[in-house]
């Protein structure tokens, strides 16, 4: 009996039964590194903030951010941080672009080398949507709001920020 020269001789001989099974192996890790990171995303990716400029005098009345008396109420702003869903295609993406060059691999060792480089990047894209769009959402001045004019820049495409207006209530 010779001894295998190839990994992958190597591996049906140790009774594995697939030449390729490394490269399987590292397929299914991929896809687990994904569907984790796919539940990870929402839940790590909710944040909200409000902020009332004025409130209520002793008399009941309403006043605006400087403390002046207003015949209306003032408005309430609600801003809530979602995930956006740019960040999935994303995800797709990367398993599916893996896996079209695992597919075109000239040896088994540059297939896993992709393999392992995608799961890598699923981690990253992540990561990297969650820090920025909660940077970016905790640095939205909330002040601004109070002069009644704003805008509000998203993240885009790692996040979703939902703002909501109501007038502020004495209840």
């Amino acid at each position: 009996m010779s001894l295998p020269h190839t990994t992958s001789e190597t591996m049906a001989v140790a009774g594995s039964g697939l030449p390729g099974v490394q490269v399987i192996a590292e397929i299914r890790r991929l896809l687990i590194v994904a569907v984790v990171a796919a539940l990870v995303y929402p839940t790590l990716m909710v944040a909200s903030r409000g902020y009332c400029p004025g409130g209520i005098d002793g008399s009941g009345g309403f006043i605006d951010a400087s403390g002046q008396p207003v015949d209306e109420a003032p408005l309430c702003v609600q801003l809530t941080l979602g995930p956006g869903p740019l960040v999935y295609v994303g995800l797709a993406a990367i398993v599916l672009l893996a896996l079209g060059r695992v597919m075109k691999a000239s040896d088994q060792h540059g297939a896993l080398k992709d393999l392992n480089r995608a799961a890598i990047e699923v981690g990253a894209l992540v990561v990297v949507a969650i820090v920025v769009s909660h940077v970016w959402f905790f640095l939205i001045p909330m002040e601004g709001f109070a002069s009644g004019s704003w805008t509000v820049f998203s993240p885009f495409p790692f996040g979703n920020i939902d703002v909501t207006t109501t007038p502020l209530t004495t209840e």
